[in-house]
């Protein structure tokens, strides 16, 4: 007779409820640290530690969403078993997915909501439709931030020639840019579940892809350009990862091109290269990470240096920009709070409590399946104590979502419950600029 291993229970329920309750902690702190000592103080986090302001706004408008997170619940890790022997219908059912939940969280509170956050007087387009000549902007772009919207003062100018060049060939107004972000966090949900099994294997991919499917951060991502950014960047550490794995220096420089590209639309780009650069190192064969990490560099130079011929330094935009932030509202921000508590908290409810269970569980991974989470929570935590982002994190940090993600046992029903259950929570309770 076969012997059968004894399970230790008690073990496997302190492993589950260890991290949750490790979350939940960490967001009562900060909740209840943000409303005694920030949500007033003038800061603009009046929710702290996120962006907008609570207010109930539940309904029966939500049930769209809640019945795509049910589905999600009751047939996600079946479906991702049966395709985890086709990667590329994996992938794609999952972008597809997460593009379907963000949708129907962004359209809870109103079809104009899906777009009405891209229109504010802070926002890319509205300040692209005045622009006659984009050369002449984009030429001075680093020396004439003063009095233009903050998400521009916050960015390169990627953002805005994107959206007045959606405006020059008939694609202006929001609509087309929130479909753009909407396809963007499809685009890097995909990307991400593509390359963990690329990196990790078929079971890897299985596991997670359930539970990027149904992230809390769609809230953000379905209004926010950010989410755009999120699916550049994702291509880009997927195809670096593909590289690595099956050493070709062409896709390496297709890795470098979208981190260059990334770079002209967000300075938050900046961590990804790092990551890229650690797989290529710890993935590709002795032999070939110099080849490989070359080849990625020109790529990265070539959209870079196309910027700066036509009059965009991008280490210039970078001070010019820092120069704005620490002049503005990060100089009055509480570093302490934000930093510890209320940035980590922000991320937390983001990535939502199965993906703690995960993160928590990373070091006994298998060292394939912990790499791309484990690089991107290191960025993450490099990016917090720089202290560059003091609070809206919640948005600016949609790019490390899907990577943190990877490590959720998305194939454990009860724990996808609870990451569709915050979703719906935040979208009922918190009004959100975006």
């Amino acid at each position: 007779m076969l012997a059968v291993p004894t399970l230790r229970p008690r073990q496997a329920q302190a492993e589950l409820l260890a991290p949750l309750a490790a979350w939940t902690v960490l967001i009562v702190a900060a909740l209840v640290w943000g409303t005694l000592a920030v949500a007033d103080a003038g800061v603009s986090l009046r929710a702290a530690p996120l962006m907008g302001q609570w207010r109930w706004q539940g309904g029966s408008q939500l049930l769209p969403a809640a019945l795509v997170g049910l589905a999600v619940v009751a047939g996600g890790p079946r479906v991702a078993a049966r395709l985890a022997g086709r990667p590329a219908a994996l992938a794609g059912a999952t972008g597809a997915t997460t593009a379907l939940w963000t949708v129907a969280l962004a359209a809870a509170g109103g079809w104009d909501r899906v777009t009405a956050p891209l229109t504010t007087r802070h926002e890319y387009e509205p300040f692209a439709a005045r622009v006659t000549d984009i050369g002449h902007l984009v030429r001075g772009y680093a020396g004439q931030l003063t009095g233009t919207p903050v998400h521009v003062q916050g960015h390169p100018p990627g953002p805005v020639v994107l959206a007045w060049a959606l405006d020059g060939i008939g694609l202006g107004g929001a609509g087309w840019l929130a479909a753009l972000a909407v396809a963007g966090w499809g685009v890097a949900a995909a990307a991400a579940v593509g390359a963990i099994g690329i990196v990790a294997g078929t079971d890897a991919a299985r596991r997670a892809a359930p539970a990027l499917a149904v992230l809390p951060a769609a809230i953000w991502a379905g209004t926010s350009m950010d989410a755009l950014f999120a699916g550049v960047l994702a291509v880009a550490v997927a195809l670096g990862a593909a590289a690595a794995v099956r050493s070709r220096a062409v896709l390496a420089a297709g890795a470098g091109a979208m981190l260059g590209l990334a770079m002209l639309m967000t300075y938050g780009a900046g961590p990804f290269v790092a990551v890229v650069a650690v797989v290529i190192l710890v993935l590709a064969p002795a032999d070939r990470r110099r080849r490989l990490l070359a080849a990625a560099g020109a790529g990265l130079v070539a959209p870079v240096a196309v910027a700066a011929a036509v009059g965009f330094w991008w280490p210039a935009g970078l001070m010019a920009t820092g120069s704005r932030y620490w002049a503005g509202v990060a100089g009055v921000r509480p570093a302490l709070y934000t930093t510890v508590v209320g940035n980590p908290a922000a991320l937390a409810l983001a990535v939502g409590p199965a993906v703690a269970v995960g993160i928590a569980a990373i070091v006994r991974a298998p060292a394939r399946a912990a790499l791309l989470p484990g690089a991107v929570l290191a960025a993450v935590v490099v990016a917090d104590i720089t202290q560059l982002s003091r609070g809206e994190v919640e948005r600016i940090w949609l790019p490390f979502v899907p990577w943190l993600a990877l490590a959720a046992p998305g194939d454990r029903r009860p724990l996808l419950a609870l990451q569709v259950s915050t979703a719906l929570v935040l979208q009922s309770t918190l009004a959100s600029p975006w």
